[in-house]
């Protein structure tokens, strides 16, 4: 008998155990990209090559505003733009493409883009192709403020 008491203590202790706990399901929501930033060139890919070294990039800084206008300082390396304009992205949360106009052009430049975070802070990855669809660039951005 008390064997049989035992064990319908311990089948009811189990049961009270498992139903007892409360299952609570993280939701995650992707938060808004934030791009508002002066973000400055931290690496250039050519065709997969980095080339980084080769070209001048040291002036080059790319301002984009919460009023979705963006500034193009030190501009002599190629790029999607040439001149300083209204920026926008397809999606703020999941942004995969980041359009260009020109304040001089009715026409939009788009370029690919990824937000990776590394050590921390966002960057900004571009790709595009200048005219030339055999030659792909990568232009990965770092934020200075």
């Amino acid at each position: 008998m008390k064997m049989y008491l035992k064990i319908v203590c311990f089948i009811a202790l189990v049961l009270l155990v498992a139903t007892g706990c409360k299952t609570v399901k993280d939701s995650y929501v992707e938060p808004v990209k934030d791009l508002n930033s002066q973000w400055r060139i931290q690496t250039v890919l050519r065709n997969g090559t980095d080339i980084t070294q080769y070209i001048d990039s040291a002036g080059f800084r790319l301002t984009l505003s919460s009023d979705k206008t963006y500034i193009l300082e030190g501009n002599n390396i190629p790029f999607l733009v040439n001149a300083s304009g209204k920026w926008s992205v397809d999606d703020p949360q999941y942004p995969y493409h980041l359009t260009f106009t020109p304040k001089d052009s009715a026409n939009g430049f788009t370029g690919d883009i990824a937000t990776p975070v590394s050590k921390g802070n966002r960057q900004l990855d571009i790709t595009f192709s200048p005219g030339c669809r055999q030659n792909t660039y990568v232009y990965t951005f770092e934020k200075m403020n």
